[in-house]
């Protein structure tokens, strides 16, 4: 491949991604070259491209993007052991910032994988595993590292915040952790609908009945010092909006807990002294250190558990990447948008 070209979707600046032209990697020692099967486009990459940037200042060199993405390994460096070209793979992206910071991103044809080892970076996948499902392990251990953190155990009862991606995700492995009565929220009603196929108990459109009102019918209600609350266990947030956080919290009962996995933009206004006189617990996930967790989510996949293909709304080939982004940015007619390589459009 010396001195062959490829091209890679790199940010320049507000609302300008390009498709650029630049050489494919060759791998130094501790490395090794994936060529890109399957990246899926997430809302970072589209907040990246809306804002420019990762969210500081003006970037100094253009930024490279995509970070949900398997392949096959195609050229390895020295002293990288137990990979070989030929290997099938789904990589974390944590330890070099692929697509979040580091010159790597995923969506080109072919990826440079820094520090290349089995379990760490590289996560081998069976011969059966498609490659699309086998991307949503990033996703897919997003939300189970926030769940994990939060304690989730199978008799909770939950509400998932927000039915996008994450949540989408979020519902596939509160599942995996043997829950139940999962409640979820959106105001699209086709993503509650995908939300109900994963296994949702409960799909609320909140234009048309209220998140409290919602969970005191479906988890049942009580009262604790003249205040009506849900018998909701766990609330998790995949939809950053602070009005929504700020019902959830005076709703929710004594004791509940409040996974954060949600971006917020900006600072939210919180009631204080209802999270004290409740003794609510909120925790924050950013998911950086989660390779137990990225594992679980690819056996997860690899064993077939759940059905995973309402998800996935789209798969659509790299050569119409334009097009792909514009599905991506439309909550009415996507979920996770797949893009595919080296093979037809779906």
């Amino acid at each position: 491949m010396m001195g062959a070209t490829m091209q890679l979707a790199r940010v320049h600046g507000p609302g300008d991604v390009r498709l650029d032209t630049v050489a494919i990697p060759e791998p130094g020692p501790g490395e090794a070259v994936v060529r890109v099967a399957a990246c899926g486009i997430c809302g970072s990459d589209l907040g990246y491209i809306a804002q420019g940037s990762l969210g500081g200042g003006p970037l100094s060199e253009p930024l490279a993007i995509g970070h949900e993405f398997a392949g096959d390994v195609v050229a390895v460096g020295a002293n990288v052991e137990g990979v070989a070209p030929g290997m099938r793979v789904a990589v974390n992206p944590d330890d070099g910032y692929i697509g979040g910071g580091a010159p790597e991103g995923a969506m080109g044809d072919f990826i440079l994988v820094r520090q290349a080892r089995i379990g760490s970076t590289l996560y081998p996948l069976a011969d059966h595993v498609d490659y699309g499902e086998a991307a949503l392990a990033e996703p897919l251990s997003v939300a189970l590292h926030g769940l994990r953190l939060t304690d989730v155990q199978p008799h909770h009862k939950v509400a998932v915040l927000g039915a996008g991606p994450i949540g989408l995700c979020a519902v596939a492995m509160l599942r995996h952790l043997g829950c139940k009565d999962i409640a979820i929220f959106d105001r699209v009603d086709t993503r509650l609908e995908r939300a109900t196929a994963l296994g949702a108990g409960l799909a609320v459109n909140t234009a048309q009945e209220s998140i409290s009102d919602a969970l005191c019918r479906f988890h049942g209600e009580g009262d604790r010092f003249g205040a009506r609350f849900a018998e909701t266990d766990v609330f998790v947030d995949c939809v950053g909006v602070e009005a929504v956080l700020q019902e959830v919290i005076q709703i929710a009962k004594y004791k509940a807990k409040i996974a954060v996995i949600a971006l917020y933009k900006k600072p939210a206004t919180l009631d204080l002294f209802k999270l004290m006189a409740n003794e609510i617990l909120i925790t924050g996930s950013i998911a950086d250190d989660r390779k137990p967790e990225f594992a679980e989510a690819l056996e997860m996949v690899a064993r077939g558990e759940q059905d995973l293909t309402p998800m996935i709304s789209h798969r659509i080939d790299f050569s119409q990447f334009t097009e792909a982004l514009a599905i991506a940015r439309d909550a009415e007619k996507s979920a996770k948008v797949m893009l595919t390589f080296n093979q037809e459009p779906a």
